[in-house]
């Protein structure tokens, strides 16, 4: 009997250790990779406004809000992920913990009310299933870039200029 326990303790503890952790390298090559999962969510800080793209999910009445589910494909997938790539905006990517957005490379901690915009990328990873990375914007003017730049993308100019607009 006393072998059993040692050998669930054993078993126990050493399951505890060799858990995977979420680490900045692999969720970022994961994310760079995600073109066919990516759903995207490009939020404000003050306003109840904000553009989600997605891949799946039927669009039940687009009529009534159009800029909530923009369908999006692959290669408009690849595209956010190459032009949040040419600002530089994966080099930190947060993830949420008890209400706090935090840097996956650092301790770093950003707050929404200091961002002029920030995007919610939901994707699915092959070890961790589906994750949820926040990627803050600070400055404004790179916020119109981006925005600019994604309005190129997809089909719904009335949702980024309204977004601009916000700004």
């Amino acid at each position: 009997m006393r072998i059993l326990i040692c050998l669930i303790l054993t078993l126990t503890i050493n399951q505890s250790f060799s858990q995977k952790t979420l680490d900045y390298l692999e969720i970022r090559t994961e994310l760079e990779n995600s073109s066919r999962s990516l759903n995207t969510i490009i939020l404000l800080p003050n306003s109840d406004f904000y553009i989600g793209t997605t891949m799946e999910a039927i669009v039940e009445n687009p009529e009534l809000n159009p800029c909530i589910d923009i369908q999006s494909d692959n290669q408009k997938n690849a595209g956010i992920i190459g032009i949040l790539a040419k600002y530089g905006l994966l080099d930190k990517l947060f993830i949420e913990i008890n209400n706090e957005y935090v840097d996956l490379g650092s301790e770093e901690v950003f707050k929404p009310k200091e961002t002029e915009l920030y995007l919610e990328l939901f994707f699915k990873t092959r070890d961790f299933g589906f994750v949820s990375c926040f990627v803050p914007v600070l400055k404004k003017s790179r916020a119109k870039k981006l925005i600019n730049d994604l309005s190129n993308i997809f089909d719904s100019e009335y949702c980024f200029n309204k977004l601009e607009r916000k700004i």
